[in-house]
């Protein structure tokens, strides 16, 4: 299954229980057509960028799931149905984004299991001592005189 992003622009002046509704019925429409939601994020009221119907603010909402590709056809449908909805956008997550989430130990599909070391390993492991040969020692040497004169 792909990892789906959707980010939905609601009508600020909505009250509170009718956003959580719709976040609701989106997240309703993505587990009827065989998905799973991952997370919800309300990012909350913000200024647009642009006015959008006459209107200068929008309730932020992203939501990110995994699913098929039917999904998001689906919730096309009901963003457009939605009088509330001013602006959508819907991205599939490429292999790079998917990458660089796993390096940040984000969970993807199975979150790697990272295993710390104890601290008695730390404490037996020995210092790497780089060894001086004379040419790198004179060229020290000399580069601290030179600080030291100017």
């Amino acid at each position: 299954m792909a990892i789906y992003e959707t980010v939905v622009i609601l009508d600020s002046l909505l009250p509170p229980k009718e956003i959580d509704d719709a976040v609701e019925r989106f997240s309703q429409i993505i587990k009827e057509n065989g998905g799973t939601v991952r997370v919800v994020d309300k990012w909350g009221k913000r200024r647009l960028a642009y006015e959008i119907q006459k209107k200068q603010y929008g309730f932020y909402v992203a939501i990110e799931f995994e699913g098929e590709g039917n999904i998001p056809k689906a919730l096309q449908s009901e963003y457009n149905y939605t009088d509330s909805v001013l602006r959508y956008l819907t991205y599939r997550y490429d292999k790079h984004k998917l990458k660089a989430m796993e390096k940040a130990g984000k969970n993807v599909a199975e979150a790697p299991v990272v295993e710390e070391k104890p601290a008695k390993a730390a404490e037996e492991s020995k210092p790497v001592v780089e060894e001086q040969t004379p040419e790198t020692a004179t060229a020290e040497e000399s580069s601290k005189e030179e600080a030291q004169n100017d």
